[in-house]
């Protein structure tokens, strides 16, 4: 049984921590407590109190410096010409995808750019609630889709003019990264305005490196248990070593009260804290903030000289008796660590079949396999990228080639060309003037999307055709509200199903039909949808054959009716989500009906 608990407890790298620690604290503990007790007591040590001002002081001036480049950087960002460009660009409206990306990569470029020419800046983000948002570094879109911009205080001060601009408390980045804590850092956030139009669009958030504001307090010593924090105008903490001190606030406290008292640049003066006399030392910087630090007054009454020369001897001693074991017990924890530190790297150069070696069943061992499932999920994602991009551009080279159908080409072709040989010239003329109408209005269109315009003159061209190849009892109805004919919709969406509609289920009727189209816009909630219906008389469908024709597997066997649906179906899925797509209602022998749902609020690429 004990040599069980041993094994367990040797496995967890706290408890091996924790043991060594204790160890040497107890050690260093009972040392400096018997020198300590043995020296005699002074008086408050004078030069540990201006020691402790001059550093506050220089430690105030550098935050100062840190505060001023956040601010100063704000605006070189907000007068940016090129970003301004985009922002009236965009303004516009008619964005298409191309143009988005290209918009992307210009406002990343140039906020990585001025992020990089001050170490002291870790990230810069155009934050806005409506349209896209913009970052440097490893700025993650989807946290700022899940952080709910408008319902923080912050966001709403600056973006409805309330303040020009703020500072927040130092914070982990709550929009970088993959992980919940990433980057330490102090915000400086103003808001972005359209300079043509002096709006505010979003908010302009400027991190400072958290790390380095830290330090600037640390190295400030004031006893043992002392610490030193950094409060606002409004008596709001905004830095200090004790993350719980992080936005916490001293207003209306005794405290404040007498802080606000002090008229000097830099102060010092002893008041009770929590019931214990302490001694406050404060500087006043440059934007109205003091950096402040406190410590027990029985902390700094010692003969401090005395003390630090028998402490200098025996920690000499004890340094070196630490550095001997640390360095032993450092070498077994840093080895696996440098491991997985080196196939970290390999992971930066994409290669993604570095996985690390797992030796141990305690907490570095943890970390070993968690790095290795997070670099297969890794890998899969990437594939899945990789798999959603080859499927768009395969839908939309599809969409290219259905604007002129092959059969239909073939079949008008070998109409025309019997025509000739029986010298029916004029109906042969007829026909290829058609024809080139068709393949011209179908050529000088650009772009993936067009007008339910566009799409309607197209077809009513392609129906000039369809009549000449089977005679004038085909017609054409639609029904569409003039509201939404700029609508834009993927372009040639419509030919397949209506050529479907003609060839499979009017044309085999002797006395024709009718083909019907009626365009429906709703709105629902926060839901706005397209409701498209291609509706004709003709043989219909059979019930067998309807429940299977939209599966993927079938249509690509179901000949071209199957191909035409399939690529409508992912077309509509690829740019409006899959809760969009096509349904069939078809009675055997009483005409169909081919349904599009266009959910128009997951859509990044139609415009009104």
């Amino acid at each position: 049984m004990k040599q069980f608990i041993r094994r367990w407890l040797l496995r967890q790298l706290s408890t091996k921590l924790i043991l060594t620690l204790l160890l040497l604290l107890l050690l260093t503990i009972t040392v400096i407590s018997t020198i300590y007790y043995q020296s005699s007591a002074g008086i408050i040590a004078d030069n540990v109190r201006a020691s402790t001002k001059q550093s506050a002081k220089q430690s105030a001036d550098y935050l100062s410096l840190l505060l001023t480049i956040g601010s100063d950087m704000g605006q070189q960002i907000f007068r940016d010409t090129r970003i301004q460009q985009v922002i009236q660009e965009e303004a516009l409206g008619n964005i298409t995808v191309d143009q988005k990306f290209n918009h992307k990569d210009t406002v990343d470029a140039i906020l990585n750019n001025v992020m990089y020419t001050s170490s002291f800046v870790r990230s810069i983000y155009l934050l806005k609630e409506e349209g896209d948002s913009w970052g440097s570094g490893l700025f993650n879109t989807s946290k700022v889709a899940r952080y709910t911009l408008n319902e923080h205080a912050w966001y709403n001060d600056v973006v409805n003019n309330r303040k020009d601009d703020l500072w927040l408390p130092l914070q982990y980045d709550p929009f970088s990264g993959g992980g919940e804590n990433t980057e330490l850092v102090l915000t400086f956030v103003k808001p972005f305005r359209n300079l043509e139009t002096r709006e505010a669009i979003g908010a302009l958030v400027i991190n400072l490196d958290g790390k380095v504001i830290l330090q600037a307090i640390e190295r400030i010593q004031l006893g043992k248990t002392g610490q030193f924090f950094v409060v606002n105008e409004d008596g709001q903490v905004v830095i200090a070593s004790n993350p719980e001190l992080w936005n916490d606030s001293i207003h209306d406290s005794s405290f404040d009260q007498r802080l606000r008292t002090i008229q000097t640049e830099t102060s010092e003066f002893e008041i009770e804290l929590n019931e214990v006399r302490s001694y406050v030392v404060t500087h006043m910087m440059n934007n109205d903030w003091r950096i402040v630090g406190t410590v027990p007054v029985d902390e700094i009454v010692s003969d401090i000289q005395q003390i630090q020369k028998t402490i200098w001897i025996y920690g000499s001693i004890l340094l070196v008796l630490a550095s001997v074991i640390g360095f032993q017990f450092s070498r077994r924890i840093t080895s696996p660590l440098k491991k997985l530190m080196n196939q970290m790297r390999e992971v930066e150069k994409s290669n993604f079949t570095a996985l690390t070696e797992v030796t141990s069943q305690d907490e570095i061992g943890q970390l070993s396999r968690r790095f290795n499932q997070m670099v297969r999920q890794i890998e899969m994602l990437i594939i899945q990228v990789n798999q959603v991009e080859a499927k768009k551009r395969e839908a939309e080279m599809r969409a290219l080639r259905h604007q002129i159908n092959p059969h239909f080409l073939y079949n008008t072709l070998a109409s025309i060309r019997w025509m000739i040989k029986f010298d029916k010239t004029e109906g042969a003329y007829n026909g290829i003037s058609s024809l080139v109408e068709l393949m011209e209005a179908s050529m000088e269109k650009k772009g993936v999307f067009c007008s339910i315009q566009d799409e309607l003159d197209l077809l009513e061209k392609y129906m000039v055709i369809q009549r000449f190849r089977y005679g004038a009892q085909i017609r054409l109805e639609v029904e569409c509200e003039e509201s939404i004919l700029d609508l834009q919709i993927p372009r040639m969406l419509l030919q397949p199903i209506v050529e479907n509609a003609i060839f499979h289920g009017i044309a085999p009727k002797p006395e024709g039909g009718i083909v019907k189209i009626s365009f429906v816009r709703m709105a629902s909630g926060n839901e706005d949808k397209l409701l498209i219906r291609i509706m004709d008389d003709g043989l219909g469908i059979a019930e067998h054959k309807k429940a299977e024709l939209l599966k993927p597997t079938m249509l690509k066997k179901s000949g071209m009716f199957g191909i035409g649906l399939n690529h409508v179906n992912e077309t509509i899925q690829l740019y409006y989500g899959s809760q969009s797509g096509v349904f069939i209602d078809s009675v055997d022998g009483h005409g169909t009906t081919i349904g599009l749902e266009l959910i128009l609020g997951v859509g990044e690429n139609y415009a009104v």
